[in-house]
């Protein structure tokens, strides 16, 4: 083998063996220190331990006739990872209408109360989807008296957030809630909202 060769290889040898021995004589609190100041580093997450949605807009019910009015939407919540968030959730809205020859405006209430999740798909865009319990309240008039259906259903949405200031966020946030109510069969519930969530 030549010379040369055989230079090299013991070059390489020994600069081997000084970076093993370098590594393994490392002092250990310095490899303690490092970690623990790892572990403790805060998180600059924008989203972080409860939250709290409250939403007021406009909405269409349809299934019983078809109306307008105010939509709402109130959540609470629970930051599960920097990007979901577990919800708890009331949201719904009034269907008014007017019985015929009478000038007064009647209103008819569908609303939900149901659990889900709320995802982010980027830093200000999220999408939302929820299950549970609904409600409709019929009005009939004063002489009547107000009946109050039941059944299942689910929700989804779409929201994006504005403006930021520190823990509030201006938002605006739209949703369709699909149900199955007693006596009245299939109905369904949207609004466009604007509202704050504190994180």
């Amino acid at each position: 083998m030549p010379r040369r060769v055989i230079l090299w290889e013991v070059v390489k040898t020994l600069a081997l063996v000084v970076l093993l021995a370098g590594t393994a004589h490392a002092d250990p609190r310095d490899r303690a220190e490092e970690a623990g100041g790892e572990a403790n580093l805060e998180s600059n997450a924008p989203r972080a331990g409860l939250t709290v949605s409250g939403a007021v807009g406009a909405g269409v019910t349809m299934g019983d006739g078809a109306g307008r009015g105010p939509a709402v939407s109130f959540r609470l919540g629970h930051v599960a990872t920097s990007s979901t968030i577990l919800t708890f959730e009331i949201t719904g809205g009034l269907l008014q209408h007017q019985r015929i020859g009478d000038s007064t405006v009647l209103h008819n209430d569908f609303f939900g109360v149901m659990v889900g999740g709320l995802h982010y798909v980027s830093g200000s865009m999220w999408l939302r989807g929820a299950g549970g319990l609904v409600g409709y309240t019929i009005e009939a008039g004063d002489t009547m008296s107000s009946t109050v259906q039941g059944g299942l259903g689910g929700l989804a949405g779409i929201g994006v957030d504005l403006v930021r200031w520190h823990y509030l966020v201006l938002g605006l946030e739209t949703f369709g809630q699909l149900a199955a109510v007693s006596t009245r069969g299939v109905m369904f519930n949207s609004g466009l909202c604007l509202g704050f969530t504190y994180y």
